[in-house]
């Protein structure tokens, strides 16, 4: 079984000021690259405030009120990870979404 990173660095206000955003995390093997996660960014061209939040909330179908979105995004793509290594394959960014909020007290 793959070894899960536990503290995903991650500069999101950074990348959210260069128009960027991270969406999901893979946990599979690519022939492209032989680093074991890899990160799915896309461009933001509006919204950049609400960016996580409304992605929380497309993927839960309700909104979070979380004072700080940025790690509660990084703790729900820790989790995708932990879940995608249990489980020996990659699963949904909605799926672990949706495990974090039922299963995690700490959020």
């Amino acid at each position: 079984m793959t070894e899960v990173k536990k503290d995903l660095q991650i500069n999101f206000e950074s990348l959210l000021k260069q128009g960027l955003g991270v969406v999901d995390v893979r946990f599979r093997e690519y022939d492209i690259t032989q680093e074991k996660f890899k990160f799915i960014v896309v461009h933001i061209e509006r919204d950049r405030d609400d960016f996580y939040l409304n992605m929380i909330l497309h993927y839960l179908g309700k909104k979070i009120k979380e004072k700080n979105i940025y790690d509660l995004w990084t703790k729900i793509l820790n989790h995708k990870l932990e879940m995608s290594s249990m489980l020996n394959r990659d699963i949904s960014i909605k799926v672990a979404a949706l495990d974090f909020i039922e299963t995690k007290k700490e959020w």
